[in-house]
């Protein structure tokens, strides 16, 4: 049963399938292209309209993105569980100057080995959907991939 107000989660999942078929079609071509270690952001407008959900500055967060060498250190050091996921919270993030921040990732299997998709956000973000999400984008890849590899 459906409160008031829920959205109707039958009904959400096939309208995020369009966004995450262009979105991993993306990440692929882009993965093709560079065999190497690259970072692919979207999403630093959204973090720096939602400031307010910063404690401090959010300037070392876009600074950082600017980098892109801090982010891909910080998440080529996160430790994975057993399902692919790692979490990076505050704190644990102030030897790369992101102390005021959280990351939240998941490993998907690409061509010529594993490779990481992930959120960064403030430290009270929703972890739970955000790994959910981070999840579900990686195994989407994982999949997408896989049959762009055997159409090839």
């Amino acid at each position: 049963m459906q409160s008031v107000g829920q959205p109707d989660q039958t009904v959400a999942a096939p309208r995020l399938q369009p966004a995450l078929i262009t979105l991993a079609a993306v990440i692929s071509e882009e993965l093709a292209e560079f065999r190497q270690e690259r970072l692919v952001m979207a999403g630093a407008a959204t973090l720096a309209r939602r400031e307010q959900d910063f404690r401090g500055s959010i300037h070392p967060l876009l600074e950082a993105i600017e980098e892109q060498v801090t982010l891909l250190r910080l998440m080529s050091e996160m430790v994975t569980d057993e399902h692919g996921l790692a979490t990076s919270i505050g704190t644990e993030n102030a030897p790369f100057g992101l102390g005021e921040a959280s990351i939240v990732a998941s490993n998907y299997a690409a061509p010529g080995g594993t490779a990481r998709v992930g959120v960064m956000g403030p430290t009270r973000m929703d972890y739970p959907s955000n790994l959910a999400a981070a999840r579900a984008v990686a195994r989407y890849l994982s999949r997408m991939l896989e049959e762009d590899g055997t159409t090839r």
